[in-house]
């Protein structure tokens, strides 16, 4: 069968960028209004006659404006005439009668809009639980995000903490971003109200400084597919800034366009996703192909993008990025600047006012044998038991890597020990290690089991999956393996453990159950 545009994706190993519209908003927030819902809400505080609102939108849709234009035409009105009762002192809100932004010139309308969307909370609706967690795990799968969403929900609950959010326009370019690991909401955000893109006039304003939003698509396409969720497909806003994208691209680069522009696009009750190719014209009258995905099965998509594998974390992008434009700042400054090498995953642990540093660029098998064998993370080499993917060498693994060994750790050993050319000395701490490790009850002693003890026993590996499938905490997960690890034979326990490591690889290695499952794995494989 043929493979979608989200399979696609993966299988190129590209992180891509999400777009970002009030679909998703509205689907994870609770009470989120539409656009029109939201207009009704603000123009019914300023005059509660229903019939004056149904007044307006008549005669706005008798002028032959498209809905776009109708409600951005409507936003223009509802702020005059919101502005004006506020003033007036016929409307307040918030706790204040004179709160202190009123004296910043920013537009009460605005100002209300933020008020409003700062109120709304995660929707805690058990069966979107799963979903939520699956879409929080895309903080390592995708590079960068674009939204036109005001809330908070994507930097407070999604990509939380390790995300970098940029508001406005301007900032898309500033020496502060590094196209990795960040947000642009290009709408604004409740968090500056007067950012908040919603009337005729902040369109207008929008559009003509809509190249630089294309400028930055161009510069992360280079990089990265575009996954659309959360909007309509016929959205004109959105559809605008599609046309003016693709009028920058080239010929070649709108040959793959379809499979490298993907709209998600909601469609209630559909459980499968449904691929079907659309159409956007060009300025120049070029019609290309996009890619659209139906469906109502969102952790299905976020379970596909989750199986991306990249070899960096966007963060560790970002971080490293920065690194080098502040070594190359250096440079520039110092006469005698003096180096150390240092591994991707200390790079945020740095402190570059007290050591400049030298970054170390190309094959990895190369700089491995350089610098040695302790410059990656312990990740790397339980994602090679499981995907046998890294190629480290085996003699450098035993007499560097696990040179100093304790027994307290929690690392697979035996792949690279049976590889190894030259014997293990006797009296050497891997050889310790070896013997404290070289039985399933020394890797699962009587202790871990007594911690396991409330895991139901289970006859199937369809048991055990339906089983971790129920248990959202990945350690528990795991633990569900180790209890029945028996009646497992061993690809059965990589299978069970690959997904765990996938969607959530920070989480697996925070899981000493995780470790001694890849550990069991790696002696069942590679012991004596």
């Amino acid at each position: 069968m043929e493979k979608n545009a989200l399979e696609k994706i993966v299988e190129s190993r590209r992180m891509p960028v999400l777009f970002i519209g009030s679909g998703i908003s509205k689907r994870y927030l609770y009470n989120f209004p539409t656009w029109g819902e939201l207009l009704e809400n603000c123009f019914k505080k300023v005059e509660p006659d229903s019939f004056q609102y149904q007044k307006i939108i008549d005669e706005l849709k008798r002028s032959s404006k498209s809905e776009f234009e109708v409600n951005i035409r409507l936003a223009s009105e509802i702020e005059s005439r919101f502005n004006s009762a506020f003033y007036d002192r016929k409307l307040q809100f918030g706790k204040s009668k004179n709160p202190n932004w009123v004296k910043t010139g920013v537009s009460p309308f605005k100002m209300y809009l933020s008020y409003f969307f700062k109120k709304l909370h995660l929707n805690h609706n058990p069966e979107l639980t799963l979903e939520l967690e699956a879409f929080k795990n895309l903080k390592n799968k995708v590079s960068a995000v674009i939204t036109t969403n005001y809330d908070c929900l994507l930097e407070k609950s999604i990509f939380a903490d390790d995300y970098s959010v940029f508001i406005h326009q301007n900032d898309l370019f500033s020496a502060d971003s590094y196209n990795s690991a960040e947000i642009y909401k290009i709408h604004g955000c409740v968090t500056d109200a007067e950012s908040i893109i919603i009337t005729e006039r902040d369109y207008e304003n929008f559009t003509n400084s809509r190249k630089l939003i294309i400028a930055k698509m161009l510069t992360l396409f280079a990089e990265s597919p575009i996954v659309f969720m959360g909007y309509s497909f016929t959205d004109e806003n959105i559809r605008n800034i599609i046309v003016d994208f693709l009028s920058c691209l080239t010929e070649k680069e709108l040959k793959n366009i379809s499979d490298h522009l993907v709209f998600i696009s909601y469609k209630a009750n559909q459980s499968k996703l449904i691929q079907c190719k659309r159409t956007i014209t060009t300025k120049e009258g070029f019609d290309i192909p996009i890619t659209e995905i139906e469906t109502d099965n969102f952790i299905e998509v976020y379970n596909i993008l989750n199986q991306i594998m990249p070899g960096i974390s966007p963060i560790r992008i970002r971080e490293t990025r920065r690194i080098i434009k502040t070594i190359v700042e250096q440079s520039v400054s110092t006469e005698e600047p003096e180096s150390v090498i240092i591994g991707i995953d200390d790079l945020s642990n740095i402190d570059l006012s007290k050591k400049p540093i030298a970054v170390a660029i190309g094959y990895k098998e190369n700089i491995l044998n350089k610098y040695g064998y302790g410059l990656f993370d312990d990740k790397e080499i339980f994602e090679d038991i499981l995907l046998d993917n890294k190629k480290f060498d085996a003699d450098s693994m035993c007499f560097e890597r696990y040179h100093s060994i304790v027994i307290s750790r929690l690392l697979p050993v035996f792949k690279y020990v049976k590889r190894a050319t030259s014997p293990i000395a006797e009296d050497s701490k891997l050889q310790l290690y070896i013997n404290k490790h070289n039985s399933m009850e020394l890797i699962i002693p009587t202790k871990i089991k007594k911690t396991l003890s409330n895991i139901p026993i289970l006859e199937s590996v369809d048991d055990i999956k339906r089983e971790i499938d129920n248990v959202p905490d990945t350690n528990r997960k795991c633990g569900v393996i180790l209890k029945n690890i028996g009646v497992l034979k061993t690809d059965e326990i990589r299978k069970l453990c690959i997904p765990i490591f996938m969607s959530d690889t920070k989480a697996a290695m925070s899981s000493t159950n995780f470790k001694r499952c890849v550990m069991c794995i790696d002696l069942l494989e590679n012991g004596d």
